[in-house]
């Protein structure tokens, strides 16, 4: 990191009163690092003297262009801090002091770039667009909840440091898919995801509206979709949050609140596979006939062979109707069609699709499912919209506007893009969070890159971004939804946002040690960073102890859980007692047998704190033991009991 002092003038686009920064030249170090703890980190940070302090006379000024955000700023300012401000339209210079200035104006950044500025006169944000400038908002947001200095006279109204940020997203597509057919989830839970989302400056929320356990969507043409399709029979006796759907005034309402924060909803509509809920209503769709019924995911197989009859011209007609559908209801670019696990067993046995091979010259079933996603194609193309779909759709050929979200790793983003189409990197290997943090944990999420090095310059430019997928037959109550998202949902935003160079994994954690209180703020009780983790080095087939040193982590005195959690290898781990030491005496003892593994078993241990004093050293040591032999790795996690 370079600090190097400069007098920062103001640019025609953003005048400010010129005054002495520090710049920080981000050449790998971390803005957490400058005294600002920013997720996703900027471009580029310049810490100035001083602050601006806000008080019951800070008015936040608009022009035509910016009303609309500056209103969403009033509402997130009051919300976050109970900060009442005025909203004034002014003409573009002559907002004066004590304001909170927001312009639209000419900017030479990419799209979704702005540029910030506070001094202790006040503060002004100024953008291209409007994209650009609620993202600039949210900076400020997480400016006024960055922890106040001991001692520093802030008011309790708020205090935002001097700094000039200039800032613009690395990738497109920073995206998050959440299954709403397995497990419904709630209006109420998604909107809370968006807001969730969009304070991290992600901005497309892939919805998985349709598959083997439910259709989620009302389709006004065919009601028998969300009569029946959205619920499970009664034998499962499935909780009635876990089942349901969304009409049509509702989702009219979701997307517009949704666009108001930057972020496009992407519907995904299940083809040719994955719709047993379909054909649960409408039997005819497939090549059997039925009957059929929908089933929770552990109660049936995982792939289901019943998919739609690619002979059938009524299958084509059903999912075209629905498609018009939901055109009207979406206006994304892209509309999702799946397309991935359709098992072909069906169709070789299917006298009418065997017919459709030999009449459209197909070679083979794979080819047939290249068909169907190329017809589907060539109807959404006509409308002006565009396919993605999961990286099964390269199998038989290539839809030739379709782009592809790579899942089974990265190799089927490889072969799009290098046949000029675009991609979304989402593989299973670092961006599916319904897998534990065992699997993938923040860490491997965080450093995950989502341009391989086997593309070149050219080829590159078709990786659109990336996207973390959460499938949710395992955690299925909002509250472990949350805890599989965060904070392993912080890394993909700072990954398709933040240059390729923003690679400090200490500097993160720091970060998202403050975001910890901002996701509090927000209703999230999300998985803590680990205080320390094993490896075979450590181990041994006796008890012997380990120490992590947790001052950082322990702030209060009250009670705290420690948990150990086995990642990788073939051995087992065994917990004799785990202690709290303070100033390196032991001053609480959990003494119980704990075993994490494939299987956990009384992985957790209990200890209070009864005072915490500050400057004081505070460590856990565990007494552990590899057990039939020493190949065993894992992570110790520290967070408050209850």
């Amino acid at each position: 990191m370079v600090f190097i002092a400069t007098e920062r003038k103001g640019s025609e686009s953003c005048p400010m009163n010129a005054l002495l920064f520090v710049t920080i030249c981000f050449l790998a170090g971390p803005a957490g690092g400058a005294g600002v703890d920013l997720i996703p980190q900027p471009v580029s940070v310049e810490l100035g003297k001083g602050f601006f302090q806000i008080d019951g006379g800070t008015v936040i000024t608009v022009d035509s262009a910016s009303h609309e955000v500056g209103a969403l700023l009033q509402r997130y300012l009051a919300d976050d801090g109970e900060i009442e401000l005025a909203l004034r339209v002014d003409s573009a210079d002559s907002h004066g002091d004590n304001t909170i200035a927001l312009r639209v104006g000419a900017q030479r950044e990419k799209v979704g770039g702005y540029q910030l500025d506070v001094t202790p006169a006040g503060i002004e944000i100024c953008a291209a667009g409007r994209e650009g400038l609620f993202y600039g908002c949210q900076t400020l947001r997480q400016l006024l909840l960055q922890p106040k200095a001991e001692g520093g006279g802030r008011s309790p109204i708020g205090a935002v440091p001097s700094v000039a940020i200039r800032d613009f997203p690395r990738f497109s597509w920073r995206g998050l898919m959440l299954d709403c057919s397995r497990t419904f989830q709630s209006i109420d839970y998604i909107k809370k995801t968006i807001d969730r989302m969009a304070f991290y400056k992600m901005n497309v929320l892939h919805l998985h509206l349709t598959d083997d356990q439910g259709w989620r969507i009302e389709i006004s043409r065919y009601p028998e979709l969300t009569r029946k399709g959205a619920r499970f029979p009664e034998e499962w006796n499935e909780p009635a949050s876990h089942q349901g759907y969304y009409s049509q005034k509702e989702i009219t309402a979701l997307v517009r609140y949704a666009a108001e924060r930057n972020i496009t909803i992407v519907p995904e509509i299940e083809l040719p596979g994955h719709c047993l809920a379909a054909l649960a209503c409408y039997p005819d769709l497939s090549c059997t006939g039925g009957p059929f019924e929908i089933f929770p995911f552990f109660k049936g197989p995982g792939i289901n062979e019943d998919i739609y009859c690619a002979g059938r011209e009524e299958t084509f007609h059903f999912l075209e109707a629905v498609l018009l559908e939901i055109f009207e209801l979406f206006p994304s670019l892209y509309i999702h069609i799946g397309g991935d696990e359709a098992p072909k067993a069906r169709w070789i046995a299917c006298d009418r699709c065997q017919e459709r091979i030999d009449r459209e010259g197909l070679e083979d079933e794979r080819a047939l499912q290249s068909y169907f996603i190329k017809r589907i194609e060539k109807f959404v193309n006509s409308k002006g919209r565009l396919i993605i779909g999961w990286d099964e759709i390269l199998e038989g050929g290539l839809a030739p506007n379709a782009a592809v979200m790579s899942w089974r790793g990265v190799g089927g983003g490889i072969a799009a893009a290098r046949a000029g189409q675009d991609v979304v990197m989402s593989p299973t290997s670092h961006c599916y969070f319904d897998y534990t943090y065992g699997r993938i944990d923040t860490r491997r999420a965080y450093l995950f890159e989502p341009i391989p090095e086997e593309l070149d310059g050219d080829e590159a430019k078709h990786v659109l971004g990336l996207q973390a997928n959460f499938w949710s037959h395992i955690d299925r109550e909002p509250e472990k939804v949350d805890s599989q998202l965060f904070p392993r949902l912080l890394s993909i935003a700072e990954r398709g946002w933040s240059p390729r160079e923003v690679r400090d994994w200490d500097a993160f954690c720091r970060r998202v040690k403050v975001h910890g209180e901002h996701l509090d703020r927000m209703g999230v009780r999300a998985k803590p960073m680990p205080i320390g983790t094993w490896t075979p080095r450590q181990m041994s087939e006796i008890y012997a102890p380990l120490t992590w040193d947790v001052s950082a982590a322990i702030g209060a005195a009250g009670g705290y859980c420690v948990l150990f959690e086995y990642t990788h290898g073939a051995h087992r781990l065994g917990i004799e007692k785990v202690a709290l030491l303070i100033d390196g005496e032991i001053a609480a003892i959990d003494i119980h047998r704990g075993v994490t593994g494939a299987r956990h078993e009384n992985n957790r241990y209990s200890l209070v704190v009864d005072r915490h004093t500050a400057g004081r050293s505070y460590e856990i040591r565990a007494w552990v033991r590899a057990e039939g032999g020493v190949d065993s790795s894992g992570q110790v996690f520290l967070f408050k009991d209850g």
